[in-house]
């Protein structure tokens, strides 16, 4: 299933950062390190959202110790069948978890042109000429950003999946996104426009989307507590 925080931007980040005590040692001291307090309140929150996720579908109540791929995909030494990825942005906090390798990309919405000062976007390097004209389709600047950020998901998402991280040629692995699910590279990708968030899922097989308010998170990790 594919678990998701949305307007995260519009929380306070005093009151998520008061559950520092409710996560991993390990990500608590990542956290402290990080100086920019939005970030930090996201870290908190994808750890958050991955307890509240593994409890809900896998029944455990313990947040499983985490290891680290050669390639720095991490991943449970224990439990070997239960596989996940998490990603966050300004706007949303994402988890995926699969029986099978799973990867998930969330990004918001940003105008390219504010980032550019050539004519030909240097963003644009990562991309096939297949998607540079699709995103260059894009009646208004506005369009072309929201394509621009599809592709990246999907790119982003895909590398998740199977391991690589962006140690594989962006550009020759050519993504075109779309309204329903489609097949590609033995994985199906599914494409969310959230409003001024973007996410794409690359899965095995179609898992199911469902939005989680901070405030129930919040009080079921509480109550399940010992």
């Amino acid at each position: 299933m594919l678990w998701i925080l949305e307007h995260v931007d519009q929380l306070n980040t005093e009151a998520v950062l008061s559950l520092l005590p409710q996560i991993s040692e390990g990500r608590r001291a990542r956290v402290l390190s990080i100086t920019h307090a939005p970030s930090k309140v996201r870290s908190v929150l994808a750890e958050l959202l991955l307890r509240y996720a593994l409890r809900k579908e896998y029944g455990l109540t313990e947040l499983p110790s985490i290891d680290i791929g050669k390639k720095g995909k991490p991943f449970f030494p224990d439990h070997p069948g239960v596989h996940f990825n998490l990603s966050h942005c300004k706007t949303a906090v994402a988890c995926a978890l699969d029986s099978a390798p799973v990867g998930v990309d969330v990004q918001e919405i940003r105008p390219l042109r504010d980032r550019l000062s050539s004519p030909v976007p240097s963003v644009y390097r990562v991309l096939s000429e297949k998607e540079r004209t699709w995103v260059e389709a894009g009646k208004t600047s506005a369009e072309q950003d929201r394509r621009f950020t599809a592709v990246w998901t999907c790119k982003e998402a895909y590398g998740k999946a199977v391991g690589e991280g962006f140690l594989y040629d962006l550009r020759s692995t050519e993504f075109l996104p779309r309204k329903k699910p489609w097949q590609q590279s033995g994985y199906l990708f599914r494409y969310c426009d959230l409003g001024d968030t973007a996410l794409t899922l690359c899965a095995e097989h179609p898992l199911r989307l469902r939005r989680v308010e901070l405030r129930h998170l919040i009080s079921k990790l509480l109550e399940e507590q010992p």
